[in-house]
Parts: C-alpha cells; structure tokens; sequence
C-alpha cells in the first residue's frame, strides 16, 4: 500500500507490504537507485546506513522484531527508510505495520503540539528510539520466558526442552540483529563527521544520534545478557540430563549384576554331580538362602565403593 502525506513541512510517503507497481511508483518519485532498490526488497538485508551524495538521500535498513502470532515467538525482519532534506519515507512488511503505526503516531503528536516541527532526520531518530524501547519489550518478555523455564523440579521436562530450544533459536537472532543495528546507526555517525558537508546534521539531531546509539548498544547489552543466561540455563539443563542418565545406567548396572545370581546358583545346583547340602527336601531352601547372600554382598559392595 502506498501513501503519501504531508505534516508541517515533513512530506512523509509510507509503504506497507509493497508490491512492485509500489516500488516503481517509489523509483520513479524518487528516482532511486538499482542498489536502493534492491536493499528494500531484500527480506533478508542486514542492518545498514548509505548516503547517496549525488542524489543526498540516505536509505537506512534498520531491523525490527515482530510477533508471531502462530508460532507463539518473535522473528526479526528489516524495514528501510529513506531521508533527504524534507522527505521520509518508510518501507515496512505486513509484519512490521507496527513501525509506520509508530511513525504515524509520532508525527500526530507533533502536529498536535505547538512546538517547531521536526526535520526527517530528528523524526527517524524519534521513531528508531521508539522502536528500541519496544525490542527491550520484547526481551523482557523473552526474560520470563527462561524464568518459568528455570522453574523445574528434579529434571527438565521435554515440552521445557523444548521451549528452551526454540528460546535460544530466538535469541540468536535478536542478538544478531542488535549488533547489526549499532553498525548501522555507527555508520551513520561516521557520515556525518566525514568531511564531505552533504550529509551534514544539526546539534540537536547529532544529540539525538548519540542518544539513539547509547540506547541501541544497551539494547545489544540486554540482548546479549539474555542470550548468556539461556545459554547457561542450557548448560544446566545439559547437566541435569547427563545426571539422569547415569543414575539410570548405574542402576541398569547394579539390577543386572543383583539379576545374574539367581541363574549362577541355580545353573550350579542343576548340575548332575555331588554338591554341597544338595540332599534333603529342604535343599531348596538352601539354594534361595545363598541366591539371597549373595544378592546382599552384591549390594553391599556397591554401596560400600560408592560411598568412598
């Protein structure tokens, strides 16, 4: 869907779920270029900052975490957003319609109030502060999530093994994307000190750039806490399991050995030959009597080494 408004003297033209008569419309308003054009159709482009000087446009990939309803999880998608001197414009996925909604409410609130107008750059900064605070959301959400998983009793159950999988598959990719976000908004500062004057900021927005790389590296900072604390919540369970699995062999083990006397004593006392106190109706008995002695001494030899 295209769309195009005007707020103040911000011209802002929104794409959502863009189909290719939209990015030929968007191509040719603009006069984009085959590269620009080719990062805002790719789904799976990396975070990313480049000023054209030719055209001074600048086209920010900047990624994003979305929910998936279905699968009860997050993924992470890419939403671009092109600025020049009074224009920004916005492509995002049917996933990530909560990105213009943002964009949309931040620039109502500024036509409501009476305070001067921003530029593009000042409100790309705004919304990209916006969307961080709701990425830490979605991390602390991720946070509850191995809390209850950390909640187990004597071993892990396999429906939390298997969460906890799905939990750190999760954060693999929004560590990845927190990383990739501060390059991107480090590439942007770098533009803007270069010594070429074409992609130069104001004061204000430089302070709004700094603020917005502060609050994107602690976004990594969170995310890669999160990701070291399900890695060891992974470790222990890991441990748990081995745990479990031992104790399980080590009494396979013993029930063997306390299982093969019976048929030694009896296999002896099957035998057609003179044996010791085989005579007698009561021979029997004598039989059940070492099957269990040596049962005993069995036992008692294992407890005795392990308790060592």
């Amino acid at each position: 869907m295209y769309h195009a408004e005007k707020s103040g003297t911000l011209q802002w033209t929104s794409l959502i779920a863009p189909t290719e008569a939209d990015l030929n419309q968007l191509q040719t308003t603009f006069n984009l270029s085959p590269k620009y054009r080719s990062y805002i159709r790719d789904g799976r482009e990396r975070s990313r900052f480049d000023f054209d000087e030719r055209l001074k446009m600048g086209l920010l990939i900047w990624r994003v975490a979305v929910t998936d309803q279905e699968q009860q999880s997050f993924q992470v998608v890419p939403v671009s957003f092109i600025i020049t001197a009074d224009q920004l414009v916005s492509v995002v996925s049917s996933e990530a319609q909560w990105v213009a909604e943002k964009l949309q409410e931040l620039l109502t609130e500024k036509a409501a109030a009476s305070q001067q107008k921003d530029s593009p750059m000042l409100t790309l900064l705004r919304l990209l502060w916006r969307i961080n605070d709701y990425y830490v959301d979605q991390i602390d959400l991720l946070n509850h999530q191995r809390e209850k998983l950390a909640n187990y009793r004597k071993h892990p159950t396999n429906a939390q093994i298997t969460a906890l999988a799905e939990l750190s598959d999760q954060l693999v990719y929004l560590t990845t994307a927190s990383d990739n976000n501060v390059v991107a908004i480090q590439q942007m500062q770098l533009s803007s000190r270069s010594d070429n004057a074409t992609f130069a900021l104001e004061p204000k927005e430089l302070d709004f750039l700094s603020d917005v790389e502060v609050e994107t590296k602690q976004s990594q900072q969170v995310t890669q806490d999160a990701a070291d604390l399900v890695d060891r919540l992974s470790n222990t369970y890991n441990n748990l399991l081995n745990n479990n699995l031992n104790e399980t062999m080590r009494f396979l083990t013993v029930w063997s050995l306390v299982l093969a006397v019976p048929p030694i004593i009896s296999g002896f006392y099957g035998m057609n030959m003179h044996l010791p106190w085989a005579k007698g109706e009561w021979a029997w008995v004598t039989t059940l009597v070492l099957t269990a002695a040596l049962i005993w001494g069995t036992l008692w030899i294992y407890h005795h080494y392990r308790s060592k």
